[in-house]
C-alpha cells in the first residue's frame, strides 16, 4: 500500500483540521488542496467560482495529480474533488481514500465559525443546500476505502479514528522487519509476533492457529470505536463469525461485575470450549478477558491483540490474568497462557499521548531492573524517546518482549527471577489502590513506584545517588509524573502489605542494585520506607 492518504468529505467535515494531526502522528507532510489552488491561482476559491467553475475543477484535478505523485503525504481535498471520476480513480490508485462523515448541524456550525459561507452554501438556507449536496455526493463518498464519524468536537479523536482505521485495514506500511519471539514453556509454548501492519492481517493470523471460525472479541468502548469496524470487516471477509463483548474503558472494568457480565454473554452465545477469545485492547482488557478465558468452561483459547504500549511490552506477555479487589490490585486472578500474542506497533499511532507515556513506565522498568544496555540506549535517545517512528517502536517493543519471554520461560509462576519484573510495582500498586483505580494509570504508578523504590535502595546503601538521578532523568524524558499523590506515608506502607509478594506479613521489595540489576529483600524497615516517602513528598 502506497504512503498517501486522501481525506474526502463535504465542507465542514473537518478535512483541513484532521489532515495535519494525522500527518503529525505519521511524521509525514500534508497538503490542503484548496489552499494550494488559491496559492497557485493568486485568487480565492469564491473568486474562481464566480469567474469559472469549470476552470476551478480543471485546476483542482491537475493539482490533485501533482500532490498524488508525492510520497508520503496526507491530502485534505476539496469537498467536490470526488465529483470527477478520474479524481476518484487516481486517489484509489495512489493511496487510501478516507471519507469524513458529519451531520448537517455539525457541518454548518463549523462553517459558520470560520467565516463566510463558501459559494455552494451562500445565498440562504445553507443547511438545506448542504443536505442536498450530501444526497447528491453520497455515492461518491461511499467509494472511499472506509468512512469514519468525524462529528467529535476533539479533532485529535477524529485523527485517531483515521489512523486506527488505517492500521486495522493494513493501510499503514513501513519497511520494518517483523520479529517472532518464542515463549518455550513446557506445557503451553506460544509465539509473540511483533510486526508493523500485523493488525491488518489479524484474521489471517488467527485462522493459522487452527481454531474454529466462530470466536468472541472482548474489547472496551475506546478500542471498539477505533479498531472494531476494520477488524470485523476482516473477520467477515475471512468467513469468521465474531461475537463482540464491549466493556467500559478504564481500570474500573477489572471487576467482579464486569467479569460476571462477560460470563453472561458467553453463555448466552453458547461459546464453546474450542472457540477462541480475542483480547483486543490494553492491559485492562487483556487482564479481564484473559481471566474470563482462563475460567470459562475451565479454559478456552486466548489470543492477545494488545493496542497500547504498556500491553504490548508487558501485560499481554506471560500469562498473568486477573481483576482488582477494592483493597488490592490484581488480587484475584490466574496464570493462563495465550495461544498467541499478536503485536502491531502501528496501532500506537492512534494512541492517546498520555497512554503512550504510560507505557514507557514499564519499558524503563525493564531497563532499570534487567538490561543496562537498554538503559544506556534509552538515555542516548532521551530527547526523542517518545517518537512513534516505525523502526524505533518496533525495536523497543521487540526487545522488551524478548526480555519478558526469557524470564517467563524460566519462571512461569513468579517463584524466582520473574519477581524482578515487579520493580516499581509495590509502591505503584499501593498508589493505584489508594487513589482509586484509574486516577493514576498503571504505568504512571510504576514510574512513581520506581522513583520511591530507588530512593529506598539508596537509603539502604545499595545504589549511589547518581543512579537515582539517572533513573529520574530518564523517567522525566519519557513523561513520568513528577509528584507523588498527597497521601499519608503510613497509608502507602499499609497498602503495600496486601501486595502479592508479601510473605509472613513482610513485604518482599524489588530494589535496584545497579543499572540493569535488581534483587528482592524482605528486611526493609517500615520506618525507613515512611522516611523516604515523607522526604520525597517534601521535594
Amino acid at each position: 500500500m502506497k504512503q498517501r492518504i486522501f481525506l474526502v468529505g463535504l465542507t465542514g467535515s473537518g478535512k483541513t483540521t484532521t489532515a495535519p494531526l494525522v500527518a503529525a502522528r505519521l511524521g509525514w507532510p500534508w497538503v490542503d488542496l484548496d489552499h494550494l489552488i488559491e496559492e497557485r491561482a493568486g485568487e480565492t476559491i469564491p473568486q474562481m467560482f464566480a469567474r469559472s467553475v469549470g476552470e476551478f475543477r480543471r485546476m483542482e484535478a491537475a493539482l490533485l495529480a501533482e500532490v498524488a505523485a508525492r510520497e508520503p503525504v496526507v491530502v485534505a481535498t476539496g469537498g467536490g474533488a470526488v465529483l470527477d471520476d478520474a479524481n476518484r480513480e487516481l486517489m484509489h490508485a495512489a493511496g487510501t481514500m478516507v471519507a469524513l462523515e458529519v451531520t448537517a448541524e455539525t457541518a454548518i456550525q463549523r462553517v459558520k465559525a470560520r467565516g463566510p459561507f463558501p459559494p455552494l452554501l451562500a445565498g440562504g438556507d445553507a443547511e438545506g443546500r448542504w443536505r442536498r449536496m450530501r444526497e447528491e455526493r453520497a455515492p461518491y463518498y461511499a467509494e472511499a476505502d472506509f468512512i469514519i464519524d468525524a462529528n467529535d468536537p476533539d479533532p485529535q479523536r477524529v485523527a485517531d479514528r483515521v489512523l486506527a482505521g488505517m492500521a486495522a485495514r493494513g493501510h499503514i506500511t513501513a519497511q520494518v522487519a517483523p520479529e517472532i519471539i518464542p515463549v518455550p514453556l513446557p506445557q503451553t509454548p506460544y509465539e509473540i509476533s511483533v510486526a508493523w501492519g500485523a493488525l491488518g492481517r489479524l484474521a489471517e493470523q488467527i485462522a493459522a492457529l487452527g481454531l474454529p471460525q466462530r470466536l468472541t472479541i472482548i474489547t472496551d468502548t475506546t478500542v471498539a470505536d477505533l479498531f472494531l469496524p476494520g477488524v470485523l470487516a476482516q473477520m467477515q471477509g475471512a468467513g469468521m463469525a465474531a461475537q463482540v463483548i464491549t466493556v467500559p474503558a478504564g481500570e474500573a472494568s477489572k471487576s467482579v461485575e464486569q467479569l460476571s457480565a462477560i460470563y453472561d454473554e458467553l453463555i448466552a452465545a453458547r461459546h464453546e470450549r474450542g472457540e477462541g477469545i480475542i483480547a483486543l485492547g490494553g492491559g485492562v482488557v487483556g487482564d479481564l478477558a484473559g481471566y474470563a478465558a482462563a475460567t470459562y468452561l475451565r479454559g478456552v483459547p486466548l489470543i492477545h491483540v494488545p493496542t497500547t504500549l504498556l500491553a504490548q511490552v508487558d501485560s499481554s506477555i506471560g500469562g498473568k490474568t486477573g481483576i482488582n479487589h477494592p483493597m488490592a490490585k490484581n488480587a484475584i486472578g490466574a496464570f493462563y497462557q495465550p495461544r498467541a500474542v499478536i503485536i502491531d506497533p502501528a496501532a500506537l499511532l492512534s494512541l492517546d499521548d498520555r497512554l503512550l507515556r504510560e507505557g514507557w513506565g514499564e519499558i524503563i522498568k525493564y531497563a532499570a531492573a534487567l538490561d543496562a544496555e537498554l538503559f544506556e540506549h534509552l538515555e542516548a535517545r532521551a530527547g526523542t524517546i517518545l517518537s512513534r517512528a516505525p523502526e524505533w517502536l518496533t525495536s523497543i517493543i521487540a526487545r522488551c518482549a524478548r526480555l519478558k519471554a526469557e524470564i517467563v520461560s524460566r519462571d512461569e509462576r513468579e517463584a524466582g527471577p520473574r519477581m524482578l519484573l515487579n520493580y516499581g510495582h509495590t509502591i505503584g500498586h499501593a498508589l493505584e489502590a489508594l487513589t482509586g483505580y484509574g486516577t493514576l494509570l498503571h504505568g504512571e504508578a510504576v514510574f512513581l513506584g520506581m522513583a520511591a523504590e530507588a530512593r529506598i535502595a539508596g537509603r539502604l546503601g545499595m545504589i549511589p545517588a547518581e543512579l537515582v538521578a539517572r533513573q529520574d532523568a530518564l523517567s522525566r524524558a519519557a513523561g513520568s509524573p513528577q509528584a507523588i499523590p498527597p497521601l499519608a506515608p503510613e497509608a502507602i506502607l499499609e497498602a503495600t502489605r496486601v501486595d502479592k509478594k508479601t510473605r509472613g506479613g513482610r513485604v518482599r521489595w524489588v530494589l535496584p542494585t545497579g543499572i540493569g540489576a535488581a534483587t528482592t529483600r524482605s528486611d526493609v524497615p517500615d520506618e525507613l520506607v515512611i522516611d523516604v516517602l515523607r522526604a520525597w513528598q517534601a521535594l
